[in-house]
C-alpha cells in the first residue's frame, strides 16, 4: 500500500489547490484513465483531504475529475494480477485499509463536496456518494458496473441514501442511472448541464465557505454520527468483513484470469457480452 504524507505537496495523480474563497480544490489527475482509482491516487486523496482539513486557510473542499470524466473506479489493469498472490489473511488487511483511506471525506470534520462529471462507476460511483454534497451532471452514467465482473463494492454507502427497492435493484443488476434518475434518487444533491458544473460547483463551496467554520464542523459530526447510530456505521463494518473475509471472488478470479491471458478490453468485452441488450 501506498503511503502519502498529509502535509505532502507532491503528488503524482492529484492537483492541490486554494483559492481566494478558502475552497480547496482537488482535482483527481489521471485523464488517460477516466481517473481510475489506483494504490497511488488513492492515498494521495487521503493525504490531500487531511492536508485541506488541517489547512486554516480552507474552509471547503471540492473534488473532482480531469478530462473526460470524474472516475471510472478501480484501475483495472493495475488491480487483478497484484492480487494473485495475496492470503485471505493478506486480501482482507488489503482491503480494510483501503476501506480507511476511502472513506476519509466522510470522517474529516470540512464538507467535502463531490463535482461529477460524466463517469462515476464502481468507486468513483462510491466516492461521489461518501461526500457531504454530490453535484453532478446531466450526462452522467453513475453506479456499480464493477459487481458485472465479480468485483464488489467497496464500502456500501448507497443503500442509506436510496429506498430499499431501489439499492436492491441497483446492486442486484449492476445498471448505471442518469443524472436526473440520480437526484430523484437521493444519489446526488443538483444536477446541472455539463456546461454549468464548475459554476454550480463554486457557487455551492463559496456559500457553505462563508458560513461560521465551527458551527458548520459541528454539524457535519452531528449528521454524521446520528446515521452512525441509526446502523450505518455497523453496516458498513459488516459490508467492509463479509467482502474482506470471502477474498476473491470466483467470478472475479475468472475476470483475472481473462484479463492476463487477453487483455482487458477482452475481458471486459466477454463478460459484458452476457448483458448485451439488458440494460
Amino acid at each position: 500500500m501506498y503511503h502519502v504524507p498529509p502535509e505532502t505537496t507532491k503528488y503524482e495523480h492529484l492537483i492541490y489547490e486554494v483559492d481566494t474563497e478558502q475552497v480547496c480544490w482537488l482535482t483527481l489527475n489521471r485523464p488517460e484513465k477516466i481517473n481510475a482509482m489506483n494504490e497511488r491516487l488513492l492515498a494521495e486523496l487521503r493525504a490531500g483531504l487531511l492536508r485541506a482539513d488541517d489547512d486554516d486557510k480552507v474552509n471547503v473542499i471540492i473534488i473532482r475529475g480531469a478530462g473526460r470524466g470524474f472516475c471510472a473506479g478501480h484501475d483495472l489493469e493495475e488491480g487483478p494480477p497484484s492480487d494473485d498472490h495475496l492470503s485471505m489473511y493478506e486480501y482482507r488487511l488489503k482491503y480494510i485499509r483501503q476501506f480507511e483511506q476511502f472513506t476519509t471525506p466522510w470522517l474529516i470534520s470540512k464538507p467535502v463536496i463531490a463535482s461529477v462529471h460524466k463517469y462515476a462507476i464502481g468507486k468513483g460511483f462510491e466516492l461521489s456518494l461518501f461526500c457531504d454534497v454530490s453535484i453532478v451532471t446531466s450526462d452522467i452514467r453513475m453506479g456499480y458496473g464493477m459487481v458485472r465482473y465479480g468485483i464488489a463494492g467497496h464500502c456500501m454507502f448507497m443503500p442509506w441514501l436510496v429506498n430499499m427497492k431501489a439499492a436492491k435493484d441497483l446492486l442486484l443488476t449492476g445498471r448505471e442511472v442518469s443524472g436526473k434518475e440520480a437526484k430523484e434518487l437521493g444519489l446526488a444533491t443538483e444536477v446541472v448541464a455539463p456546461e454549468e458544473l464548475h459554476e454550480a460547483t463554486r457557487r455551492k463551496a463559496t456559500l457553505m465557505a462563508r458560513m461560521p467554520r465551527d458551527m458548520q464542523r459541528m454539524h457535519k459530526m452531528y449528521l454524521n454520527r446520528v446515521y452512525e447510530m441509526r446502523g450505518l456505521k455497523s453496516g458498513t463494518d459488516y459490508y467492509l468483513e463479509l467482502v474482506a473475509i470471502a477474498g476473491l471472488l470466483p467470478e472475479y478470479a475468472e475476470f483475472t484470469k481473462l484479463t492476463i491471458e487477453k487483455g482487458l478490453k477482452a475481458a471486459l468485452n466477454n463478460i459484458q457480452a452476457r448483458y448485451e441488450g439488458l440494460g
